[in-house]
């Protein structure tokens, strides 16, 4: 007699394959996989008819960006919830020292988030490449991000001495690359003085439209930075550990590609805004960075990940209001837009259902990947005995039209309102309770826990 049986389901396991099985679930873990039938619990799931995955993780998200932490964490994980994540990780940057603001962040998260969350903090300064030994070992925190955006901007924007110039990144590379524990670099491609350049012309010309944001951020200026930054980290053989978030051009999955066969440890990851939308039918809403492009990025990106260039789908999840986020003209709108609730849905719906991907390649993408690329596999992305119990039951083939009010989150406006969208949660599970059911989020704030790291082997990451 176990706590949960999932009953009568067709798990989905990217390792395992797929196959009719009951999960029994004691305290936070899974503790049986069995033959449907066998197995009894204090509370049944009837997951008949329905498929069950490993709990989504979304690896790129910004809480409390544009809010505080505490509302973020509280309404944007019970928005991720309905659309079966089980585990965010949250990526802020601060130019004041790590060490001195985490205790009061880890404090207001964990009294907030409903679902479970690791940070990755972005490297700004020499001095926070110095403070990485005491992040892992203070904090558990094992992932970071440099971000090429702010090449030239870094002083003015965080009160720092100097800019984030390569001697920076050579600091902090060098200091990774020493580091006995696994850990992730995070990288955000862009050439910061070509934008720079084509924003000045574009602006000069009164170009206002969603159009001059994508000719703002080409995608050979994306590919070329990512080219570069991954030429950096092999020079000091830290490849493999170097992670591509938001792939959002056909170039840059082709050079990826390129990359990876030269024998490049490098892991791509795109967002499902890049995969279902085209620029032709984004407005300010859709303004991020980098931009949505055309259909051919769109097949490419689809292309590359089923192949396996692209091995992770993420949301870039920023959430605000409409009225906060749309401003006179496409520059004064803010960057980013919510999401983090339609990422399996939309894998689903747009992947599977489109012939694109198999059901146990969208398990892979949409969880066990991230968890490997981010050090917290098996404990996250597995359904093996003894991982924790973080669950999506859901049924494929249901399909539902996105509105704010489905998908619960603080924002009152979405990137794919109006759409239909087959392929939800019906039930999200994470650590062995039953987060969301039918539509009713029912893990409290305070639910969800910081993942410390690391946890596993370096070369639990690979596959």
């Amino acid at each position: 007699m176990h706590d949960v049986v999932i009953k009568g389901g067709t798990v989905v396991s990217p390792e395992q394959g797929i196959f009719e099985a009951d999960i029994g679930i004691d305290g936070e873990l899974i503790t049986t996989v069995s033959t449907a039938g066998d197995i009894d619990g204090e509370r049944a799931i009837d997951a008949t008819g329905r498929h069950v995955f490993p709990g989504v993780i979304d690896p790129h998200t910004h809480f409390g960006l544009f809010r505080p932490l505490a509302d973020d964490a509280d309404t944007e994980s019970r928005s991720g919830l309905v659309g079966g994540v089980t585990t965010t990780g949250n990526i802020f940057r601060r130019g004041k020292s790590y060490p001195a603001i985490m205790d009061d962040f880890f404090k207001t998260a964990e009294s907030n988030y409903r679902h479970d969350y690791f940070f990755t903090l972005g490297l700004l300064s020499h001095a926070h490449a110095t403070e990485i030994d005491e992040v892992i070992d203070e904090f558990g925190i094992t992932s970071f991000k440099w971000y090429m955006n702010y090449k030239l901007q870094a002083a003015e924007r965080f009160g720092l001495e100097q800019n984030l110039l390569d001697d920076v990144a050579d600091h902090f590379i060098s200091e990774l690359a020493a580091v006995d524990e696994p850990t992730t670099l995070a990288y955000h491609a862009e050439n910061a003085e070509i934008t720079a350049h084509l924003t000045e012309q574009l602006q000069d010309a009164g170009r206002d439209g969603y159009d001059a944001i994508v000719e703002r951020f080409p995608g050979y200026a994306e590919a070329q930075s990512l080219v570069a930054g991954a030429s950096h980290t092999r020079q000091h053989g830290y490849d493999d550990d170097f992670y591509a978030v938001h792939v959002s051009a056909k170039e840059t999955a082709e050079e990826l590609a390129r990359l990876q066969s030269m024998g490049y440890g490098v892991t791509g990851e795109t967002c499902t805004h890049y995969l279902c939308l085209t620029s032709e039918e984004c407005d300010d809403r859709m303004k991020i960075n980098p931009p949505i492009r055309s259909q051919a990025d769109q097949d490419a990106l689809w292309e590359h990940l089923a192949g396996g260039t692209l091995s992770i789908v993420g949301t870039d999840h920023i959430a605000n209001k409409r009225a906060n986020k749309v401003g006179e003209d496409i520059w004064e709108s803010m960057w980013g837009s919510p999401s983090t609730a339609t990422l399996f849905p939309l894998v689903l719906s747009e992947g599977l259902h489109e012939d694109r991907l198999g059901l146990r390649r969208v398990a892979a993408v949409t969880s066990t990947n991230a968890a490997k690329a981010y050090d917290i596999y098996p404990k996250k992305g597995s359904l093996r005995p003894g991982t924790d119990a973080d669950i999506v039951v859901a049924d494929i083939e249901e399909t539902k039209t996105v509105t704010p009010e489905l998908l619960q989150s603080s924002a009152d406006y979405t990137m794919y309102t109006g759409r239909e969208v087959t392929g939800w949660p019906t039930q999200t599970l994470v650590r062995g309770r039953i987060a969301y059911e039918n539509g009713e989020v029912t893990a409290p704030p305070g639910h969800g826990t910081h993942i410390d790291r690391p946890i596993v082997a370096g070369d639990e990451r690979d596959g």
